[in-house]
């Protein structure tokens, strides 16, 4: 993240290739502290603070300008063919109005990305993408096949609405319907009389929606409304809560999630077909490695607040290195640190003692049974 200018904004780089969704200028001129380049585009970060932005997000509702999270749209006669290929995960019983969170991997069973899946229609489809070129692996299986699909990126911005009272502020844009709208269902509403796809879902465990806004014209009209619908809802805006989303486990590609780990290293096993292969171009390779010998663990780290994490930590018993923290935080409603390691299976079980190796000095941690913040 690079630091903020003085005014409280964040300062732009004078290029064109750092792309900027419809939403950022109302977001970084909300208080945005830094930006951060996600899927070759920018998003604004660090409002309030830490801890504010954390209790805020956990109380009131919060807008995310969230347009870095890309769609690749696969649509055409093989579409649901090129995307079952690209994951483990069966998509044969997948409905119109349904989302899936997806592990995709490579031939190898190694992930490529974990994006969510929304099928618009039987032969459309968007993936959701985390930062990733995972464009590239469909266009070079479609073009190697031969498929008739069109792979290509729409222009589409996701904007969420995340926090407690994120049904109460979607429900005065786009009425009661909204509060019935199940997790990971997607439904039609109407922006600057436009039909759009909100859906049940978003990059925190407070609950919520990501509205999937097309095109760029009236963008900072609707951000203006949510605002003003919001005044008396305390609405602010924001962006994916670090300490929130780690006590959570909710894990992040290219940095919890890497491509040498498998989705049953990613704690993703369950997402994946063992018994027939749905058509995953990986799915021999995978059903070698169901037996992983590390695995994404909790691990909660004594002493006071950490220092900021910037590369990953080295988890240690003794002389032994037995694993590594990827992200790490200030748990502030469970009073700890709490860091999301993959950890070696010779000392993944709840109550294991170890070491982390963080930027200022070791300190002593437990394997936990389970993430802090899930329901």
């Amino acid at each position: 993240m690079l630091q903020s200018s003085f005014n409280g904004t964040a300062k732009l780089p004078l290029t064109v290739r750092m792309r900027r969704s419809p939403f950022w200028e109302r977001s970084n001129a909300a208080g945005a502290q830094g930006y951060i380049v996600y899927n070759h585009m920018l998003i604004a970060t660090g409002f309030a603070g830490p801890e504010e932005d954390y209790r805020h997000l956990k109380s009131a509702v919060q807008v995310w300008d969230v347009g870095v999270e890309r769609q690749i749209e696969i649509s055409g006669p093989d579409a649901a063919k090129l995307v079952q290929m690209s994951t483990p995960r069966d998509l044969a019983r997948m409905k119109d109005d349904q989302c899936y969170y997806i592990p995709t991997v490579d031939r190898d069973g190694f992930m490529t990305n974990d994006p969510v899946l929304v099928r618009l229609e039987e032969d459309r489809y968007w993936v959701s993408i985390s930062d990733s070129d995972l464009i590239l692996f469909y266009k070079g299986v479609a073009a190697t096949l031969n498929l008739n699909v069109e792979v290509f990126e729409p222009d589409v911005y996701p904007l969420a609405i995340q926090g407690p009272k994120a049904d109460d502020l979607a429900a005065k844009l786009w009425g009661d319907q909204v509060r019935e709208l199940r997790f990971f269902r997607q439904m039609s509403v109407h922006v600057n009389g436009k039909p759009m796809i909100l859906a049940r879902s978003g990059y925190s465990v407070q609950g919520g929606f990501e509205l999937y806004f097309e095109g760029r014209d009236g963008a900072e009209k609707l951000w203006d409304e949510l605002m003003e619908a919001g005044r008396d809802l305390d609405v602010r805006a924001g962006t994916p809560c670090q300490a929130e989303r780690v006590e959570a486990g909710m894990l992040s590609y290219l940095s919890d999630i890497t491509p040498d780990m498998t989705p049953f290293e990613a704690g993703l096993g369950s997402m994946c077909a063992t018994d027939q292969n749905p058509g995953c171009l990986g799915w021999s390779a995978l059903r070698k490695k169901q037996s992983p010998s590390r695995q994404i663990r909790a691990v909660e780290i004594s002493g006071g607040p950490l220092p900021p994490q910037k590369d990953f930590w080295l988890v240690s018993d003794g002389d032994r290195s037995v694993g590594r923290i990827s992200s790490s935080c200030r748990a502030y409603d469970f009073d700890c640190n709490a860091g999301i390691g993959l950890i070696d299976a010779s000392h993944w079980t709840p109550g294991t003692k170890v070491q982390v190796h963080t930027s200022d000095g070791p300190r002593a941690a437990t394997i936990k049974e389970k993430f802090w913040g899930r329901f």
